[in-house]
């Protein structure tokens, strides 16, 4: 079983450097053979509605697409997604809706939790 590495990302979608290191950090951890997640919550939950996503730079767009292609899971907070009215169909293809009970199961395994 692989090392775990938690990121609980809260950032704004106009956050752009923030969220592109992120990824960056993320992919890294991939291509170490760890198994990532990435929660999207609070303003971060922005990030991964399809509207706001396709707007986003495209090298931003990149990083996540190699993200689930290298396995890290993403998920959005269902609290969040009821906070900001996220329906399930507008979320980013790739991206479950996950509460924090199941974000905290994860990140209690996790070697590595990080916060942005």
């Amino acid at each position: 079983m692989a090392d775990k590495v938690a990121f609980l990302a809260t950032m704004p979608p106009a956050d752009t450097p923030m969220i592109s290191t992120m990824l960056g950090y993320a992919l890294a951890a991939a291509s170490m053979g760890f198994e990532v997640l990435i929660f999207w919550t609070l303003d971060g939950a922005h990030v991964v509605k399809k509207k706001v996503f396709e707007k986003l730079d495209k090298q931003i767009q990149e990083r996540f697409k190699q993200c689930l292609e290298m396995g890290c899971k993403m998920w959005l907070c269902s609290s969040a997604a009821a906070t900001f009215n996220i329906k399930e169909d507008e979320v980013v293809e790739g991206v479950k809706i996950m509460g924090i009970a199941s974000f905290y199961e994860f990140a209690s395994e996790a070697k590595i939790t990080l916060t942005w």
